[in-house]
C-alpha cells in the first residue's frame, strides 16, 4: 500500500504576512463544458509543431 495516496496538502496559513497574493487560494472553478473547436485546435498544434522544427537545437531523438 502506498503511503502517497494518503499524503494531503496542509491549508495555507492566512495570518501569515509573507504569502503573495497571487499564491493565496482563489475561488475560480474550472468548467470542461465548453466545446472545442476541432480545426481551431489543429491549426494550433500544427503551429507548435512547426515552431519546434525551427528550433535550432531540436533534433529526433531517433537519430541519436
Amino acid at each position: 500500500m502506498s503511503l502517497l495516496n494518503h499524503l494531503q496538502f496542509q491549508p495555507i496559513d492566512s495570518s501569515s504576512d509573507d504569502i503573495p497574493d497571487e499564491h493565496r487560494p482563489q475561488n475560480d472553478d474550472i468548467t470542461l463544458d465548453g466545446q472545442v473547436d476541432d480545426d481551431s485546435l489543429e491549426n494550433y498544434w500544427e503551429k507548435v509543431v512547426e515552431d519546434i522544427h525551427q528550433d535550432p537545437d531540436w533534433f529526433l531523438f531517433a537519430d541519436e
